[in-house]
């Protein structure tokens, strides 16, 4: 029976969430303490009349700083509860002389208007309550509550941008992340982002659930794609050390362009990592890096721009690009032996990435991943079997 009844009460107090991290505790702790110290010396030193730091900016502290992802932590929510409340508190201390009845009234108002006008902040329902328990019975102490409780959210919402990305360094307002432009310059989407789920399928979610839902959309896009690619890395995982190239052509900077052109054309690859003497990448030269020399060339053809860009000129002075280090792309995406597969796909769908150096700690080339060495990989776990889930 005791067990039975601890499982009951287990199953009844236990919270479906998970826990914030260490360092998410001390950031969150951190911005409470520095806008509860800030503000409250602010208001304490010009107070609006007898009034200061207001009771619900406590509840509303926690939203902003251990939440500030939720669509109650919106500078809208935020702001909008905040006016609906005092508005509610208000009107139910002039209109209903009984303050139980005034007190049930004006909190039932703030929770219709937060919802009908979308600003669903939950500290805001403590608003019109404090309206009319706590201000005393003349009208000139409810509007000085009332002007209390617009001065205490502005301050709210100016310190919580402040201290959200300047202080803890973290996005406020929270927004998702804007799709990657199609690399091609095409109205198409880049290609992670075609399949999966879209916001129609969150839309017609939230209709069909009629409640409301605590997280963003954008957020829930970005949990299910984080799940998504975790599911994956599980029932694949494949790393860049599995299916890297080993056996490298590399090229130093100072490489003559017809030496670098030679080795691509006798390996029948499209791009080489430039490193230095102690094989640490320096940049990638790619096929690409050779003809888009040729463009601003005044030659007719290609093949003829291709030559004499290739064709080393004599003396000391040249007004043409000569060695490796001078068209190599600088900038380059690259991996470690412990890179998962499902990192490579979204680099090189979202970027336009072919060929992708793999570092050790000390930066030396160590391997290559190019997308036919993913294609080949992944067909052999399904061929295999293995799982057949993929």
């Amino acid at each position: 029976m005791w067990t039975l009844l601890r499982s009951r009460l287990r199953g009844f107090f236990d919270i479906d969430a998970q826990p914030l991290s260490a360092a998410e505790r001390w950031r969150s702790s951190l911005g409470a303490l520095l806008f509860v110290g800030g503000a409250g010396l602010l208001l304490h030193a010009w107070p609006v009349g007898a009034f200061w730091l207001l009771a619900p900016v406590g509840a509303s502290t926690v939203i902003l700083y251990a939440l500030p992802h939720s669509p109650v932590a919106a500078p809208w929510a935020l702001l909008g509860s905040y006016l609906v409340g005092t508005a509610c508190g208000v009107a139910a201390w002039l209109l209903v002389p009984y303050p139980p009845l005034a007190a049930a009234l004006g909190v039932a108002a703030c929770v219709w208007g937060m919802a009908r006008l979308n600003c669903i902040h939950p500290p805001g329902g403590a608003v019109p309550l404090m309206m009319v328990l706590a201000a005393p019975r003349s009208t000139g102490a409810l509007g000085t509550l009332a002007a209390a409780a617009v001065v205490n959210v502005l301050l709210m919402l100016a310190f919580a941008v402040l201290i959200n990305n300047l202080v803890l360094r973290r996005r406020y307002p929270w927004h998702a992340q804007q799709v990657a432009p199609n690399p091609h310059h095409t109205q198409d989407a880049p290609p992670s982002e075609r399949v999966g789920l879209m916001h129609e399928d969150l839309e017609y979610a939230f209709k069909r659930l009629d409640a409301f839902v605590d997280v963003q959309e954008g957020e829930l896009v970005t949990l299910y794609n984080l799940a998504v690619e975790h599911a994956f890395e599980r029932h694949a995982g494949l790393t860049c050390g599995d299916l890297m190239s080993r056996d490298l052509v590399t090229v130093t900077y100072s490489t003559e362009l017809d030496d670098a052109w030679g080795e691509l054309h006798l390996h029948g690859i499209r791009a080489l990592p430039v490193v230095d003497g102690f094989g640490r990448l320096q940049g990638i030269v790619t096929v690409t890096d050779f003809l888009r020399q040729l463009d601003a060339a005044p030659f007719p053809a290609l093949g003829v721009r291709l030559k004499d860009l290739l064709r080393r000129t004599p003396g000391l002075h040249s007004e043409k690009p000569e060695v490796v280090g001078q068209i190599m792309t600088r900038v380059v995406y690259t991996a470690d032996t412990g890179t998962s597969i499902s990192e490579l796909v979204h680099a090189i769908a979202e970027h336009d990435i072919h060929h992708i150096p793999v570092l050790d700690e000390s930066r030396r080339v160590v391997g290559m991943v190019t997308p036919t060495d993913i294609n080949a990989a992944l067909y052999r776990q399904i061929a295999l079997g293995l799982p057949a889930e993929i």
